[in-house]
């Protein structure tokens, strides 16, 4: 059996920064294991892109202070991966939102996170929005920070992945862990780091830990080509059942997204439970959670509807047009539908030998993980 200092389950942002930042301290030997074919094939890539300052969260204070406070790091250490060049409107809607102008404003001063009030008839029909403003906040290209890790990663001689890799079992003993996988291979190890997202309760389990108390939610992002009078701009409308519609990264694309729609289908299960798992011919099941992206029985699109909200609040003139649909699932804190906050847990499940399981809250908040994985066990 082998042994590695550190096991990190999930190829997603959270897994490769950790097996790049545990890898380059040169002193142990680190294991990634990935379920899919390749990293960043689900929600690392599919979600907004969006690096956020806080602007999204009027009613969570302490999740717009977190996102504020590591922003320029991210910016900084992410340079070559992020698009700054375009204008990022928030507005605020007339109607059934939770906030209004006055109150963002307010929200942004107290966050001390930048906002300048625009004319609303610049970007939206006057009659649907009381307020807008332009805000400091980018977008970031993940396939460009994949490959970023990736190149990084393969300098460490010290440093191993496994792709298309399936854990059937984890066993705890005394001092350490046994890890298991469907093709035979089997690993010890005294740190297992398991930033599984989605995954974060199967994994669990596997160990008869508890669950972490989430919600799922299977997710469409819509990507779209904008006209040219939208390429370099951003329109978010906040905060309740509105949408948002951003450069989606370095690609070209907008991202077109929908508070009502984008979640297809709600589980409120520990583990992801759904309709179409039964439809999937082995594919996906609550223990065992598939790839929504490349589902045989995903989900039809809600494009037309998304575009029905999108073009109540925009100008006329501003336009856009289908191109593909991505889907991922996105586990949900349940004490977050109070406030609709999204932090970042970090939680020892167990110390000797050391268990950590992170939910990542927003994709800025990684550097979270920095104490456990440099001065853990």
């Amino acid at each position: 059996m082998k042994h590695y200092d550190k096991i990190i389950i999930g190829g997603g942002l959270y897994g490769l920064y950790s097996a790049w930042l545990t890898g380059k301290q040169g002193n142990q030997k680190i294991l990634l294991i990935e379920k899919d074919p390749e990293p960043f094939m689900r929600a690392t890539y599919i979600n907004q892109a969006r690096v956020h300052m806080g602007y999204h969260y009027p009613r969570s204070i302490s999740t717009a202070i977190k996102s504020k406070k590591y922003f320029d790091r991210f910016v900084e250490d992410f340079d070559f991966a992020i698009l700054k060049t375009f204008d990022q409107i928030y507005a605020t809607s007339s109607h059934f939102s939770w906030t209004n102008k006055d109150e963002f404003k307010k929200f942004c001063s107290d966050a001390g996170i930048f906002c300048e009030e625009m004319p609303r008839e610049n970007y939206f029909n006057p009659e649907m929005c009381d307020g807008a403003f332009l805000t400091k906040e980018y977008t970031f290209d993940a396939h460009i920070i994949r490959d970023f890790f990736l190149k990084e990663i393969a300098q460490f001689p010290n440093v191993e992945m496994l792709f298309s890799a399936k854990i059937t079992a984890i066993k705890q003993l005394d001092s350490h862990f046994e890890v298991s996988l469907a093709d035979g291979k089997e690993f010890d190890t005294d740190f297992i780091l398991n930033s599984s997202y989605a995954g974060v309760n199967e994994v669990h389990s596997l160990l008869g830990y508890q669950p972490f108390q989430i919600k799922y939610e299977k997710c469409e992002i819509i990507l779209v080509e904008v006209n040219d009078l939208l390429k370099d701009k951003g329109l978010t409308v906040m905060d309740g059942p509105f949408f948002s519609l951003m450069p989606f990264g370095k690609t070209g694309l907008h991202s077109l997204t929908a508070v009502t729609f984008t979640p297809h289908e709600t589980s409120y299960d520990n583990l992801p439970t759904f309709p179409c798992q039964a439809r999937s011919n082995g594919y996906c099941s609550p223990e065992d959670l598939g790839n929504c992206n490349d589902c045989p029985v995903r989900p039809l699109t809600a494009y037309l509807y998304m575009r029905s909200i999108a073009k109540k609040y925009i100008k006329d003139e501003y336009e856009f047009k289908y191109k593909k649909s991505l889907f991922s699932m996105k586990p949900i804190l349940k004490a977050s539908e109070i406030d609709d906050s999204r932090p970042t847990v970090v939680k020892v499940m167990n110390e000797s030998p050391m268990f950590v399981s992170v939910l990542s809250g927003k994709i800025n908040t990684v550097y979270d993980l920095d104490k456990v994985l440099l001065n853990g066990k």
